[in-house]
């Protein structure tokens, strides 16, 4: 793996207005799939070759999340989603730009306000999602043969990581959002994928609390993947005890290269 360090400076949080964010970032290059591995299994997340996990000073309510495959069973709610996304179909391959997709994210962005970001042009938009996904994977959502909705992630033998969903007005009566999860999720046990990563799970926002839904699910806290919330939908970590205070940098550099 070949490494590019960012000298990381704190921004504006995307989640809390009163907060300073600051990110442990890279430009990763020529990634093997065990070091993908090791870096999703350690909190990190990425868009295209930039990859980052939090490194906030004074917050650490970022906790990463995921679903042991395995043993996920859909509840009520969602399979009720399942139902009224009956008539869409699911195409799934490699990840492939078009403009009508850039059209449809711009607009997502618009109706949920808690999502923005700086991903605001074409050319972002595709270095983002479409450059440089060695292990990328694209969601295409078809109702009546038109375009709704678009999910990506990354695979590898051992792990799902779901990066980023998007979808029309149209698609959200049907609850696409959780029908897309639901669609990764069963592409993942067919493959015998153990785990499934959702990104971060923020106790105190509304719109990742969705996360928390699919269960059995595990937090990372203090160096190691703790049970967070069994089949049943208890809650085994109190919100007020989910913290994850990142000190340390996961990619360091040696004499010959630079290896995580």
């Amino acid at each position: 793996m070949l490494a590019h360090f960012i000298d990381s400076k704190p921004f504006q949080c995307g989640y809390f207005g009163d907060r300073r964010s600051l990110f442990e970032e890279y430009l990763l290059e020529d990634i093997s799939e065990v070091e993908f591995e090791y870096l999703l299994a350690h909190g990190m997340r990425h868009f295209g070759d930039y990859f980052f996990r939090p490194r906030c000073q004074n917050c650490h309510q970022c906790i990463p999340i995921r679903v042991r495959t395995d043993e996920f069973r859909m509840n009520r709610s969602q399979r009720r989603a399942l139902a009224r996304c009956r008539e869409i179909e699911t195409r799934i391959g490699t990840p492939r730009f078009s403009r009508e997709k850039f059209r449809m994210y711009l607009e997502h962005k618009n109706r949920f306000h808690p999502l923005q970001d700086d991903v605001e042009d074409e050319q972002n938009f595709r270095l983002s999602f479409y450059v440089n996904t060695q292990y990328g994977i694209e969601f295409e959502y078809y109702r009546e043969g038109c375009l709704v909705g678009v999910a990506l992630g990354d695979y590898t033998d051992k792990t799902f990581s779901a990066i980023y969903t998007f979808y029309s007005a149209a698609a959200e009566e049907v609850s696409l959002g959780t029908f897309s999860v639901l669609k990764q999720l069963e592409f993942s046990r067919l493959k015998g994928i153990r785990h499934f990563y959702l990104g971060y799970y923020i106790a105190g926002n509304a719109s990742l609390n969705y996360k928390s839904n699919f269960r059995p699910s595990e937090v990372y806290m203090d160096g190691q993947w703790r049970p967070f919330r069994n089949a049943a939908g208890d809650f085994l970590i109190p919100s007020e005890r989910l913290a994850w205070k990142n000190s340390e940098s996961l990619v360091k550099a040696s004499k010959s290269n630079l290896t995580a």
